[in-house]
């Protein structure tokens, strides 16, 4: 090969492999959290892969996946009886440590606190602290058959428990930033818990929210309650270790807001997170490129905070790496991936390796 073809291949091959700073995530369930074992496993097929951050999944079903002192003295347990004695979150940061992958607690619950199926202890504990519709039923539905529950989203004392436990991941933990997840309510007949209405009447004269639960007032009153939330707990994350990147994986923008009253460019221009991963997941690439423009707009044009979520599981490895330059194409600081176990069962990590990782890359905040 002549030199000048030599020169035009490497260019080649150093624009597909991507550049040398992407935040290149992906969401990891309870599945491969088995054991040490298999945790390492995981991580070994995320490094050859040429991965550089986990986001795994610590608050799940009502429990954490840590040790944690805050809900043992809520609870009497301090993680998830499933797991044991073990803290799942210090194996993978021990092992992902010799590996060079960036740990991200990712709280995937959120607010819910009760998961059909099993026994929830917070549930049992706290049921003052539970979200109400108007016929004061507290069982939402997930995934259309199951069935969760919900710290109400302005009850003080449920927040003040979100605010210790995140605290205590960013104290106890060295991790680089924490997910905070469904940071939204369950869906539009939510806020007719006691605390809610309290706090509204104290705020109108006594009166109480509307019966719709789309008036369009009541449904700014309670996204607005919950970007405070959001603001809040950026302020004390950053007190407790002012380097933590603070960030949320959303429903995209405006869909979030009219059916969950989320409203993440909020955030997002206050500060109150430093980046958004919105779940731009579309198995046509066309389709996901008209979203992802749509939520890069939504943020005034600015997609330098934006690591877009994108989903493998209901499309190809090929789709994934098409969606994956599409976000390169607007020098986006990287993806984060949904999930593990889809990447697995589309048999994506080689082709990935064999195109658009292949080769390493450090994260953006580095």
């Amino acid at each position: 090969m002549s030199r000048l073809a030599y020169t035009f291949a490497l260019v080649a091959l150093q624009a597909f492999a991507g550049p040398s700073k992407e935040l290149r995530g992906v969401w990891v369930d309870r599945a491969p959290l088995e054991s040490r074992a298999s945790i390492a496993t995981m991580l070994d097929q995320l490094r050859d892969a040429n991965f550089n951050a986990v986001f795994v999944n610590v608050w799940s079903r009502g429990y954490p996946l840590w040790r944690s002192e805050v809900f043992a003295r809520e609870t009497g347990v301090r993680t998830d009886p499933v797991y044991g004695e073990r803290d799942v979150l210090a194996e993978v940061i021990a092992e992902a440590s010799t590996r060079g992958i960036a740990v991200i607690p990712w709280v995937e619950y959120g607010f819910v606190i009760g998961y059909s199926g099993g026994r929830a202890p917070l549930v049992d504990k706290h049921p003052e602290w539970l979200a109400k519709r108007k016929d004061g039923t507290t069982d939402f539905s997930w995934a259309g058959t199951t069935k969760s529950s919900w710290i109400a989203h302005t009850n003080p004392e449920g927040q003040q428990f979100l605010f210790a436990l995140m605290e205590e991941l960013a104290r106890e933990y060295d991790i680089p930033s924490i997910q905070f997840d469904r940071a939204r309510y369950p869906e539009l007949n939510c806020g007719y818990d006691e605390a809610t209405l309290a706090l509204y009447a104290k705020e109108h004269n006594g009166a109480e929210p509307p019966a719709n639960e789309r008036d369009a007032a009541w449904m700014r009153w309670r996204a607005n309650k919950l970007n405070l939330f959001v603001a809040d707990l950026g302020r004390r994350l950053k007190a407790v270790n002012w380097r933590l990147v603070i960030t949320s994986a959303p429903i995209v923008y405006s869909f979030s807001y009219v059916n969950f009253l989320q409203e993440y460019p909020v955030w997002m221009k206050d500060r109150s997170v430093d980046y958004v991963s919105p779940q731009i997941y579309r198995n046509d690439p066309a389709a996901f490129e008209r979203e992802l423009d749509a939520q890069i707009r939504a943020l005034d044009g600015d997609g330098s905070r934006l690591v877009a979520g994108i989903d493998v599981t209901n499309g190809t490895a090929e789709i994934l790496i098409r969606e994956i330059e599409l976000c390169r194409q607007r020098e986006l600081p990287g993806v984060v991936i949904w999930f593990y176990g889809g990447l697995i069962n589309k048999q994506a990590f080689a082709r990935l390796k064999e195109s658009v990782f292949a080769e390493p890359a450090s994260l953006p905040w580095k």
